[in-house]
């Protein structure tokens, strides 16, 4: 059995193509080069506006999904993604180079179930065989999607800037924006609230095995 991440682009017909496919491949590097070894096929981008790939393990999966929805944030003309975390079985050999010319009934499912996702609201879907493991970081992750989507560009600029700094006197130099108003901002964006939140789906996922070529 294999987890494996796809992902698609919301709303990608209303965007400029050539800014959209930039931004995403830019966004499909980056988490390759953080996942590293962990990655067993890399993200891979299969259409316009779609990627997949496996990894090692569910928690893998969650922390490629939270790095690549923190750069989503950081671009000028933010988009979403919905995501979906499978774990089957592929049948045939892992391609290690690019995540193309893989078949077997796994993917053919976490397919079927990225394209449900698009008849509902949420934009994150775990199916594991572990069933407590899969139900609690359903919650989490609805939860998440909350939290981020109630931002608005403007803020999840701020919301990086926190993220990477941790100082909101630091934050307001580097926005030239008063100290006061942006710690006041770090309250009521619930930063704090987000972060723990982060650290308790990666801990959820922590993998009870990994998988090995």
């Amino acid at each position: 059995m294999k987890i494996i991440v796809m992902a698609d682009v919301v709303g990608s017909s209303k965007r400029n193509g050539k800014a959209l496919m930039n931004d995403l491949k830019a966004g499909v590097a980056k988490v390759n080069r953080e996942g590293g070894h962990e990655i067993l096929s890399p993200m891979t981008i299969t259409l316009g506006d779609e990627f997949q790939g496996v990894v090692k393990n569910p928690q893998v999966a969650m922390k490629l999904i939270l790095s690549m929805e923190l750069y989503l944030m950081s671009l000028k003309n933010p988009f979403k993604l919905r995501y979906v975390v499978y774990e089957g079985d592929i049948q045939t050999k892992l391609n290690k180079e690019r995540a193309y010319e893989m078949l077997g009934p796994g993917l053919t499912a976490a397919r079927e179930q990225l394209i449900e996702l698009k008849s509902t609201k949420n934009r994150f879907k775990v199916h594991l065989e572990d069933k407590e493991q899969t139900e609690k970081l359903n919650l989490m992750l609805v939860v998440l999607q909350g939290i981020i989507d109630q931002w608005t560009p403007a803020q999840q600029k701020v919301v990086t800037t926190f993220l990477e700094l941790d100082d909101y006197r630091k934050v307001a130099k580097r926005l030239s924006k008063d100290a006061t108003a942006i710690w006041r901002r770090k309250r009521s964006l619930m930063i704090e609230e987000f972060n723990s939140l982060r650290n308790l789906i990666l801990k959820t996922a922590n993998p009870k095995w990994e998988l090995s070529l």
